[in-house]
């Protein structure tokens, strides 16, 4: 999208999703967040958004963006995105909250307003107050791995977090569908309580496969974050 066109689409909007790759995707293509010097108070007006970067050193950090980005990369510069949540708070410390398996963020600027365009070849999961949800399933079960495979790393904190820094958001979206899936399969008494879930991820397993998106062997995520 132009500029111009971004800049126009979000006048009356503080956050704005992307449609959907299709139309049960659990998912959306993309994000537009505008943080204001001034508040509009016709909707949710975010001040800041929060999400993981890959930073100077190739290591995935947290990073908090406002009006003024506070990083030394030139505000136009295309910047990259890891595996985490996105979470958008405005002044009130209301939020609103997203998964995201890894992108590219962008930045459009002008007196008084930034526009951030997160983009992804997977799904970015817009969450919800049911943890039962497909896409809030997913982002748990998601982070829940991560955080275990993070144990492996022990004290070497930096390690993993290039680790992270370095995964391509699409294979890591395989990587995790291949895990949930494969643990699934492993126990019936999870496919039948989390039925729609489990459904859900198969059908995405299926469009991929359809695309040629699904490699032969899909690793898992066991094998894209461990220890060096």
């Amino acid at each position: 999208m132009e500029e111009q066109s971004i800049l126009h689409l979000m006048e009356n909007w503080g956050y704005y999703l992307l449609p959907k790759s299709h139309p049960d995707s659990p998912g959306y293509t993309g994000l537009l967040v505008a943080i204001r010097k001034e508040p509009t108070e016709k909707h949710f007006d975010p001040q800041a958004i929060r999400l993981r970067l890959r930073d100077k050193y190739d290591e995935a950090k947290w990073t908090t963006l406002g009006l003024h980005s506070p990083l030394e990369l030139p505000i136009k510069a295309s910047m990259q995105v890891c595996p985490g949540e996105v979470m958008l708070r405005d002044r009130t410390d209301k939020r609103v909250d997203f998964f995201v398996f890894g992108g590219s963020l962008e930045a459009v600027s002008v007196p008084g307003e930034t526009v951030y365009s997160l983009r992804s070849p997977a799904p970015i999961l817009k969450l919800t107050d049911d943890p039962e949800s497909v896409p809030d399933q997913l982002a748990s079960e998601t982070e829940a791995l991560i955080g275990e495979l993070q144990v492996r790393w022990g004290s070497n904190e930096k390690g993993f977090a290039r680790r992270l820094a370095q995964v391509d958001p699409l294979q890591f979206y395989v990587a995790t569908l291949e895990t949930i899936l494969a643990h699934y399969e492993q126990d019936h008494t999870l496919q039948e309580t989390f039925h729609e879930f489990y459904l859900a991820l198969r059908n995405e397993k299926g469009r991929l496969v359809e695309r040629g998106q699904w490699p032969t062997t899909p690793p898992r995520l066991e094998e894209l974050l461990a220890p060096h």
